[in-house]
């Protein structure tokens, strides 16, 4: 056994190129390097999926990341029932060497049949080997939301989200350590998990931060002009993108002057458009922008927003949330543990029930009229989060690791 190591697994499938290199997604490589901070050694498990690589993905030397203490293990794409059937047994077998040469080890949880952290909390249950799941929303609550609308396909979507939710249940009934992303994730499982512990997820630093002098600019702007409206997340159902179109519509039906941004590729994205066409929102008030790769101008758009509105309709903890505070622009959107939490550190949004259209434009269009109300909002979201960096989220995340999991409970 390597001591000092962690094992980990993430949920963002690899993809194998040309020359051996390894396909990864760029922040999961941020947050490897992050790990390796803390631990001797880290080793990685994720899927191989095969296909192009989305945007935003980038290639890795694996031989280069080995040099940095970090190992990237791909294992077979065992979401595939054919390749699970066939391959599972040596996939867990895998998973058992890995555990078996870690000190710690911590598994990113999906919780469907062939999920690669589900096959390794169960492996780690079969041998009484400690570790910990990871959550950052509650998947079978996803599943339920991405349902369509017809018979067989409800049905569908209610047996699989069961089946997920028995496993979630057992994963943090049977694991050491539930590391629960955000309050309202935490909120879900607490009272389930053997051991929860609240942490937090972000990849933003001290230095992506609004400077004071950045924050008086734009206070000062805020006296005139349309009222900016961001969001940056994937078009899918559980963002509630269509409640944010609305939102938009009604707006504009009121006379409000805005100009809104969605940043993020998605599957509804065309949908999407074709919403915005069919309700008479034109490319003046709305930018549809897909997927941007490059950080800084993501985090640029997050600086020129008056306000991130976001429709969240399942139990989540979105980092998104965390760096517009780091951006000084308030959180407008539908109210939960997480959420709440945010804003009511300084007041630095404004938050309604989860469904209420209604009161989110009323919200809006008071803010666009009340250009002061806005203007200290701002100055709210600007003094928040301070705490919340990638340095200080992985370190305590680490401690908590070393404090809580214990030696095996019998030799694997």
């Amino acid at each position: 056994m390597i001591d000092d190591s962690l094992m980990l697994g993430f949920t963002a499938p690899l993809r194998v190129a040309d020359g051996g290199l390894l396909m990864v997604e760029e922040q999961t490589v941020s947050g490897l390097r992050a790990w390796r901070e803390h631990f001797g050694h880290v080793s990685a498990y994720a899927i191989s999926a095969e296909g192009a690589s989305p945007q935003g993905w980038a290639a890795v030397d694996p031989k280069a990341l080995a040099d940095e203490g970090i190992e990237i293990v791909p294992l077979p794409n065992t979401y595939d029932r054919k390749i699970n059937r066939e391959h599972g047994s040596e996939v867990s077998a895998r998973l058992l060497g890995l555990m078996q040469k870690t000190r710690y080890h911590t598994f990113g949880y999906g919780g469907w049949i062939g999920d690669p952290g589900e096959i390794a909390a169960a492996t780690a249950r079969r041998h009484g080997i400690a570790h910990a799941v990871w959550f950052d929303r509650v998947e079978s609550q996803v599943i339920r939301s991405t349902a369509d609308s017809s018979l067989t396909g409800r049905a569908k979507s209610a047996i699989k989200a069961a089946i997920v939710e028995r496993n979630e249940r057992r994963a943090v009934r049977g694991a050491d350590l539930s590391l629960l992303h955000g309050a309202t994730v935490f909120n879900h499982f607490k009272n389930i998990a053997r051991n929860p512990h609240l942490v937090e997820d972000v990849h933003f630093t001290d230095a992506d931060r609004l400077t004071p002098d950045l924050l008086d600019a734009k206070i000062t702007a805020t006296a005139q002009g349309p009222l900016r409206i961001l969001y940056v997340g994937r078009a899918a159902p559980m963002k509630g993108p269509f409640d944010w179109l609305k939102i938009l519509a009604g707006l504009k039906a009121n006379g409000v002057d805005f100009t809104a941004r969605w940043v993020g590729d998605g599957e509804l994205l065309d949908e999407m458009r074709n919403f915005a066409s069919q309700n008479g929102l034109s490319g003046d008030d709305l930018h549809l922008e897909g997927f941007v790769s490059d950080r800084d101008t993501v985090r640029q758009f997050y600086r020129d927003a008056h306000v991130q509105l976001f429709c969240h309709l399942t139990d989540e903890s979105p980092r998104n949330l965390i760096e517009s505070l780091h951006s000084a622009t308030p959180l407008v959107g539908y109210s939960d543990p997480f959420a709440s939490g945010l804003v009511g550190e300084k007041d630095g949004g404004l938050l309604v029930q989860r469904g209420s259209t209604t009161d989110l434009i009323e919200a809006l269009s008071g803010l666009a009229r009340d250009r002061s109300k806005l203007a200290d909002l701002i100055a709210r979201a600007g003094a928040s989060a301070a705490h919340l960096t990638r340095d200080n989220v992985f370190r305590h995340r680490s401690e908590i690791i070393r404090s809580q999991m214990p030696p095996a409970r019998k030799t694997a």
